[in-house]
């Protein structure tokens, strides 16, 4: 992945343009009544307005194998999933594409519609997020309920990012939304606060650590871990039809202490053991290039040879470095999302006849829609179906990745996501 400019306001700017409150919410873990004056009437009147676009069980099983989940079961899936892949499963209307193009651009942003404020707050810069937010701000806009967009982001900076939720909570928001990869393990004060305040506050891919998701109106999970369960194993037969038993593996993940690491490494860690795999090496990309070239020096470096590299984020760089030191790049299982970029190396790398064997899971940053919808029935006195709310994710190898994605995007974009090649490339100015 490559760092971009980013035009992202501190959450601070916030302040002088004011703020609409249309209702409060009540504890977020308990009862889900309302507390603005406008009382439960109000609120049931603005979700009975709520109309997102509908779809087919066909069609909602073609958006989730966009999104590289092709082996998805729709009659399974929580009505909040299908409510958000049966929205993406519409393009915008000219209207709404025309206010999404206003809102990705703008860190505060007026749609002319709805009456919720809703703040999403980033806590770092990268194409990801950016893509992540251009599918927000689509659920957002296909939603009909949400008025005023606000988006922060921080570079990992804890201060900034813990001031963007207090700057949220004290506008009274309607609903806060955030990923929390980077510092999620860090904003337990500011969970306790909003959940004090009565503003509701939703995760999405990222399952918090310590304890802290019970500060969450509700908490949503596509864990990694899940995917662990079935990708293990599907993982180890795939290196014992290589002839590799027994298997060895290093594990990357960056920044040391991240949220998303603990979210994912545990329990694969676990699940391999179970199988018989051992750990031989931990080293950490901070989630660049230049951290990942470096990682992937000292990996060859350390004369450790494993017959599996464990990483979140697109391994373009081992790809690099291997290819460089003219050594056979080990199995590869990416534990997150990976950009086009990597997929385009694997392509070249196909064609020059290294046959790279990578692997990775379901994109997980469509699960910022799906905090959008399961946030706003949160925000409109509703109960969500389930707490958690889960999104399956499964593990699938570049060689099928290759045949769902669409390679003629910017380079940055992250693969399976459900924007059009056009907002991909829009989003990515951002």
């Amino acid at each position: 992945m490559q760092r971009h400019r980013s035009r992202r306001a501190s959450i601070a700017r916030t302040v002088a343009c004011g703020t609409a409150v249309a209702v409060l919410l009540a504890g977020c873990g308990g009862e889900d009544e309302p507390k603005s004056s406008t009382g439960g009437a109000a609120a049931a009147a603005s979700s009975s307005q709520a109309s997102y676009p509908t779809a087919s069980d066909e069609q909602i099983a073609k958006t989730a194998a966009r999104a590289m989940n092709p082996d998805i079961e729709v009659a399974s899936l929580a009505p909040e999933v299908k409510t958000m892949l049966a929205s993406a499963s519409n393009p915008l209307t000219a209207k709404q594409q025309a206010i999404w193009e206003k809102c990705v651009a703008e860190p505060i942003c007026e749609t002319g519609q709805g009456d919720k404020t809703v703040a999403l707050i980033d806590d770092i810069k990268q194409p990801w997020y950016s893509i992540a937010a251009g599918e927000f701000i689509a659920q957002a806009i296909q939603s009909g309920q949400v008025k005023k967009l606000i988006h922060s982001s921080s570079n990992v900076d804890v201060q900034q990012y813990l001031a963007a939720f207090r700057q949220a909570i004290s506008q009274r928001v309607d609903l806060i939304v955030s990923e929390f990869g980077a510092l999620g393990g860090q904003a337990g004060p500011v969970l306790a606060q909003a959940k004090a305040a009565g503003v509701p506050v939703v995760n999405a891919a990222v399952v918090l650590p310590n304890d802290l998701g019970k500060n969450l109106a509700v908490e949503l999970r596509a864990s990694p871990c899940d995917m662990w369960k079935t990708g293990a194993q599907q993982l180890t037969d795939h290196l014992k039809s290589k002839g590799i038993t027994n298997p060895t593996y290093a594990m990357f993940s960056g920044p040391a202490g991240n949220a998303y690491a603990t979210s994912w490494q545990p329990c694969g860690e676990k699940a391999l053991k179970a199988l018989g795999w051992s750990k031989v090496y931990t080293g950490y990309d901070i989630w660049t290039p230049q951290g990942q070239a470096q990682a992937a020096s000292a990996l060859l470096a350390s004369g450790k040879k494993p017959d599996v590299i464990l990483a979140d984020i697109a391994p373009t760089q081992f790809l690099d470095a291997y290819e460089k030191a003219r050594e056979k790049l080990p199995v590869v299982m990416v534990a997150g999302s990976v950009d086009v970029n990597a997929l385009k190396g694997y392509v070249e790398a196909q064609r020059a006849g290294t046959d790279p064997d990578i692997w990775t899971t379901s994109n997980v940053g469509v699960m910022l829609r799906l905090a959008l919808v399961t946030g706003l029935k949160v925000a409109n006195g509703e109960k969500p179906s389930s707490n958690p709310v889960s999104y399956p994710v499964g593990a699938i190898p570049f060689s099928d990745v290759v045949k769902l994605v669409d390679l003629d995007v910017d380079s940055n974009a992250i693969a399976g996501n459900l924007l059009t090649p056009a907002q991909q490339n829009e989003a990515l100015k951002h």
